[in-house]
């Protein structure tokens, strides 16, 4: 795959901080909260480097990174995050009982948007993983983007469309497959990529999943946060924050991020897992997300 060196420069602090007694700059805070270090100019997400030190390549195709962090809703409470005035959506996931299409970077996930749109979506995660058919990138229909959580990035390509809006909630009503919701240009992806032997019907339901997305933009940075918190059905949430951003601006993104939640008092939990993987994980086993 085509790709490009990524400067990954020293970042310039914000003007918007003030002076320390040790002489250091630090955050316009909320009163009372105590400064959090961090150990990188990323911040809370690693540079993209090997083990030798050696700054890694990113596909020249991706547009944009998406950073993403998972924390705590209890951490998160002085973000002032309204719940009640998010939007709400259910989330379904698409696989065989035994993960293939996961275990082959295949990720089919289908939203019921409540009373907007509806999508469905076929993502290619690790894209580096496939090779992408030539029709997909003649076509240039594929979105490409790097999702970056703290300890790991990956390059993803999706293929989405729009459907009507209740489409999703009518399909399930009258027991029908939500997987012949996949418009024919998905379903040849999944047929490109997907390991050999599986078909639609092979696909179950992995869901839904209660979701509120709320989006804001928390003082001292410049551009707009979301927030999802995922319910699931025996009680347990998980709470996402990300923002995306050009893929050069990456760095300079990241420890701006990394200041405003620290000063917040927001910080990741551990282990730091994708949505998807949590969500397949719940309901093929039943763990707590």
């Amino acid at each position: 795959m085509a790709a490009e060196e990524v400067s990954w420069q020293a970042v310039s602090r914000s003007r918007r901080h003030r002076r320390t007694p040790d002489g250091e700059h630090d955050l316009l805070r909320p009163p009372g909260r105590q400064r959090v270090r961090t150990t990188t100019k990323w911040g809370f997400w690693s540079p993209p480097v090997d083990h030798s030190g050696r700054t890694l390549k990113i596909t020249e195709e991706a547009d944009r990174v998406e950073l993403k962090v998972v924390s705590s809703e209890r951490q998160c409470r002085s973000l002032g995050i309204e719940y009640d005035a998010a939007r709400i959506r259910r989330v379904y996931f698409l696989d065989t009982p035994d993960r293939a299409l996961a275990r082959h970077g295949l990720i089919v996930r289908i939203r019921d948007m409540d009373g907007r749109p509806d999508d469905a979506v076929v993502k290619l995660r690790p894209m580096a993983s496939h090779r992408v058919p030539k029709w997909l990138r003649r076509k240039n229909r594929l979105e490409v983007e790097i999702d970056a959580m703290p300890g790991h990035r990956v390059c993803s390509g999706s293929l989405k469309v729009r459907l009507g809006r209740g489409t999703v909630a009518r399909t399930l009503r009258k027991g029908r497959a939500p997987a012949k919701l996949l418009v024919p240009a998905q379903r040849r992806l999944l047929a490109a990529c997907g390991p050999d032997g599986v078909s639609l019907d092979d696909l179950i339901v992995f869901g839904p999943v209660e979701v509120r997305k709320y989006k804001f933009q928390p003082a001292g940075f410049d551009r707009q946060l979301c927030a999802e918190r995922w319910a699931y059905p025996d009680g347990s949430t998980i709470l996402e924050l990300s923002t995306r951003c050009p893929v050069g601006k990456a760095p300079e993104v990241a420890a701006r991020l990394t200041e405003v939640l620290a000063a917040h008092g927001v910080e990741p939990v551990e282990p730091q897992r994708t949505k998807t993987d949590m969500t397949l994980r719940f309901f093929a086993s039943g763990e707590p997300a």
